[in-house]
């Protein structure tokens, strides 16, 4: 799994700011990486222009987040957002794309067997 380079530069900023979780050092000692969730990762996404992904669960609640691409891929992450199905919207400039997932879910500890969280994450991708 490819974790996008903005949800990877937040959480080493936040393990240089705070150090360790437990205030231990050795193998004991936890760090505070967080949980990156749902990331839907859009591909083929026109330049400079704003891409909106809209999440919904089959109990209607949803997510949503914007981002700009300047490669033609955008991930937005959903960090406390792990349905079994989703619908996911995608809607930049005037064209709107809509599909259904069923995402796998890896269920994983970032900062050690003994620490906090218990991460359930996947990536799914939505192709323009």
């Amino acid at each position: 799994m490819t974790i996008p380079r903005e949800v990877l530069a937040i959480t080493l900023s936040l393990v240089a700011a705070f150090g360790s979780a437990c205030g231990v050092a050795g193998p004991s000692a936890c760090t505070l990486i967080g949980c990156t969730g749902l990331v839907v990762e859009v591909t083929g996404a026109p330049g400079q222009t704003p891409v909106t992904v809209v999440v919904t669960a089959p109990d209607g609640s949803t997510r949503s987040a914007t981002c700009t691409s300047t490669t033609g891929t955008c991930p937005v992450s959903f960090p406390d957002f792990t349905p079994a199905s989703i619908t996911i919207r995608v809607v930049t400039g005037n064209q709107t794309t809509e599909v259904t997932r069923q995402p796998m879910y890896e269920v994983s500890r970032p900062n050690g067997p003994a620490c906090p969280p218990e991460c359930r994450n996947a990536r799914v991708t939505v192709v323009l």
